[in-house]
């Protein structure tokens, strides 16, 4: 079973050397920085920044950060392959947080590599939407889509 909890810095060392390959290639590509600093640079710019554990041990490391505009968040996740043997209840989770970060922002958005196809799936499954399309993004210039959710009024 996952557990949720506030993130603590050592959570990054933890994680870092276990994240998924399709991660790793998108911090590559946007940032061009390595694991560790990129889950880092996360921790240190996210209002509110939790860690998955299953069994005590971080699966991935997610938050959302603000932006010039209050009412716009920047969310985002790092994660291991462990997440797959325990999908249902990652998902179940990523949608409680979802709609607890939209509470805060009532915009959601960021940017994620085209090559991401698991991580696209499981955005759109949330309710993001793909406005955007930036052909050569980041470090290594490749295509990365936008995306947002925006809270309903319903």
């Amino acid at each position: 079973m996952i557990e949720v909890r506030p993130t603590e810095r050592d959570d990054a060392e933890r994680l870092a050397p276990n994240l998924r390959q399709a991660d790793l290639d998108e911090i590559k590509a946007g940032s061009g920085w390595n694991p560790y600093l990129a889950l880092l640079v996360g921790i240190d710019a996210s209002k509110e920044c939790y860690t998955a554990t299953i069994d005590g041990e971080p699966v991935a490391i997610f938050g959302v950060c603000g932006d010039e505009n209050p009412s716009v968040g920047r969310i985002w996740l790092l994660g291991s392959d462990i997440i797959k043997s325990h999908r249902i209840d990652f998902l179940r989770k990523s949608i409680e947080w979802v709609k607890h970060f939209q509470e805060l922002y009532p915009v959601l958005y960021n940017n994620i590599d085209a090559r991401n196809h698991v991580h696209i799936r499981w955005l759109q499954w949330l309710g993001f939407t793909f406005i955007q399309v930036f052909p050569n993004y980041g470090a290594e210039q490749r295509p990365f889509y936008q995306f947002v959710r925006m809270q309903s009024n319903v």
